[in-house]
Formats: structure tokens, C-alpha cells, sequence
């Protein structure tokens, strides 16, 4: 099967599967309601990942890839997760045993090791050794909650994971590694169908599907997988500073929210608006412009990983670079919403003090 039909069959089995799963969907009982933090208009199904997730373990059970048993029952534990998750809205804790699990399984039977994260002070790769497994574990399950926070808004965590595939897809062309570069152009074709659905554009004005939990998570766990296996093993040349910079944007959402929800007293995982989507439409963006601003930052953030990989900067080049974006993005943002903040309580309390007629 030639490389473009890959791309093609996956997007058509997709969006296929997507039209039959958003019929199915309210007897399923996988439908996302306005409501809360949930601003979107009418009842919407959240079948997007169910269906790229269905579509992507076809493509493990017919390449048939080292390991392809562990890829598919990894995969399938996730999305059955993703599922309930979306059905029920499970607690953080049972969630992070299932991926944690799921992480391992591949670690011992799937190949997914993060045995060193590279040269990044200059005195050669520093391995991970005995910690490995923790290590592997806590940096997936990093990448999953990344995406799960991305997806606020349509079209954002879809265009941050096709970003991703295409990405590591032409590493994985320009390595000769050609079992991942196959099960990455159907990923990428899946997601581009999901979009056809998701993403606002002129032809479509609000999302007629979502990812749900079940998206968030595979596509999260998924990223995180190719980053590792297209930096660690022999043959590979494509550093792990340079797979993070594919997905530095979210990464540093993620953190950077987490350590200002601890600063603030509150729980790490509670949900708020305060994500880089938020910030744009904060600023004005509508919810198009707010997702494709997003998605031209991490295309630019992906171009330097591929660029600075291919010119050999060195890694402690690029991970100085990567640690200064992370500061310069947390200071912005911790400040941008503490303006923010200020101004709505001012106008409240001026709003307040003002005599009743």
C-alpha cells in the first residue's frame, strides 16, 4: 500500500465511522451538554476519538508492527477509559492507575522506553537507568493530560495533534523508519477527518462532533509514544529535546497551570479557564481565529524541533531554548490573568458602589 493511499483510506474509514457514530451517538449516551465551563450551543456527540482510535488499531492489527499486540491492547484499555470517562466523568485518580497500566504494558511488552533524555548540559546523554519505567510513565501520562487541556475549544487539540503526526511522520520518512511513518500517515488521516467535523470554517459553524476524553487521551498517549520510539534506540538519531519541541506549547500550558493552581491553594486537576485557548479568546479571538493562531504557534514550535534536529544544533542549545519559552510563557500568562482577574473584581466592586436610582 503506497504511502498517499495510507493517508487516503484512513481519512475516508474515518470520517465514515465518525457519520455512523454521531447517529449512534444519543444511544450511546455519548453526548456532551452545554452547561458550566461547557459554553458550546445544543447537545454535541463525542465520538471524534472513539472513531480515530478504532481506525488506528485496523492499521496496528493489519501492519502488524513489532509489538503490534501490546500497541492494540494499550490503545484499546485507553479508549475503553476515554469511553467511560466520557459516559460517567470518572475522578483523576482511577484514570491515572488505567493509563499508568497502560504506559507500562507497553513499556515491558511494546518497546515504549524512555532510557535517556539526551545531552542537555553538554556532559553526554544522560540516561534514565533504574528509574525508567517511573520516568516513562510520568512523562506519557504528562503528554496525555497536555492534550486532554488543550481540547477546549474546536479544532484546537485536533490541530495540535495533526500538527504532532506530520511532524514525527517526516522524521520518521527522513530516519527510514518505515513502520512508524506508515501507522503515523493513517493518524494523521484520521485526525484530518475528525476535522472536517470539528474545526470551525466557512462551511462549518459549529462542531457537529468532539474528541471527548476518549480523544484526549489517545491522542496524547499516542504522541508521547512516537516521540520516545522516533528519540530512543539504535538507528535513531532524532533527539528527545527535539521531539518536545513538536509539542512545547501545550506541554507548557499544562505545567504552567497546574504550578499556578497549586500557588493558588487549589487542586492541580480542577478545571478552569485559563488554558492558551482562553487567553486568546480572552484577547478577543473568536473561537476560529483563537484555534488557528494556536495551531500557527505549534506548527512554528514543530518547524525549529525538525529544523534544529536537522542543522545537529546542539541539545543544550535546544533545551535552553526550550526552558526560556516555558518561563516566558508562564510569566505572560500568570500575569495576563492576574490583570485579569483584577479588572472583573474592580468592575464588580464598582458596580457595587454604585447608587440605586
Amino acid at each position: 500500500m503506497t504511502t498517499i493511499t495510507i493517508f487516503i483510506v484512513a481519512f475516508f474509514a474515518t470520517y465514515v465511522l465518525l457519520r455512523a457514530l454521531i447517529r449512534l451517538a444519543p444511544a450511546l449516551k455519548l453526548m456532551d451538554h452545554p452547561g458550566g465551563r461547557k459554553d458550546h450551543l445544543g447537545t454535541t456527540p463525542v465520538v471524534g476519538g472513539l472513531a480515530i482510535g478504532l481506525v488506528f488499531i485496523v492499521a496496528l492489527v493489519y501492519f502488524q508492527t513489532s509489538g503490534w499486540w501490546a500497541d492494540v491492547l494499550a490503545v484499546s484499555m485507553l479508549l475503553a477509559l476515554g469511553v467511560f470517562d466520557d459516559i460517567h466523568d470518572l475522578a483523576p485518580r482511577p484514570k491515572l492507575l488505567v493509563q499508568a497500566a497502560a504506559v507500562l504494558l507497553m513499556f515491558y511488552f511494546g518497546g515504549l522506553k524512555l532510557l535517556t533524555v539526551g545531552n542537555l548540559i553538554g556532559v553526554g546523554s544522560i540516561g534514565t537507568w533504574f528509574f525508567a519505567p517511573a520516568i516513562t510513565v510520568v512523562a506519557v501520562i504528562g503528554v496525555i493530560n497536555a492534550i486532554n487541556m488543550a481540547d477546549g475549544i474546536d479544532g484546537h487539540a485536533g490541530f495540535i495533534s495533526l500538527i504532532a503526526f506530520v511532524a514525527y511522520a517526516y522524521v520518521a520518512r527522513e530516519s527510514a523508519l518505515w513502520e512508524q511513518y506508515k501507522l503515523l500517515l493513517a493518524l494523521s488521516g484520521g485526525v484530518a477527518a475528525f476535522l472536517m467535523l470539528n474545526a470551525r470554517s466557512p462551511l462549518l459553524k459549529q462542531a457537529k462532533t468532539f474528541f471527548g476524553d476518549a480523544g484526549s487521551m489517545v491522542m496524547g498517549f499516542i504522541i508521547a509514544w512516537f516521540a520516545v520510539d522516533l528519540s530512543q534506540g539504535d538507528g535513531r538519531t532524532f533527539s528527545p529535546i527535539c521531539a518536545l519541541w513538536v509539542v512545547v506549547l501545550p506541554l507548557s500550558d499544562c505545567v504552567s497551570l497546574m504550578i499556578r493552581r497549586r500557588l493558588s491553594g487549589g487542586s492541580m486537576f480542577a478545571a478552569d479557564r485559563h488554558h492558551l485557548h482562553h487567553y486568546l479568546l480572552m484577547r478577543g479571538a473568536s473561537v476560529g481565529q483563537a484555534t488557528m493562531i494556536s495551531a500557527t504557534a505549534n506548527l512554528v514550535c514543530a518547524a525549529i524541533g525538525i529544523i534544529g534536529w536537522q542543522l545537529r544544533v546542539p541539545e543544550q542549545l535546544m533545551f535552553v531554548g526550550f526552558v526560556a519559552l516555558f518561563i516566558s510563557y508562564h510569566i505572560h500568562m500568570t500575569s495576563a490573568f492576574r490583570t485579569a482577574q483584577y479588572l472583573a473584581l474592580t468592575s464588580e466592586s464598582s458596580r457595587a458602589e454604585m447608587p440605586l436610582n
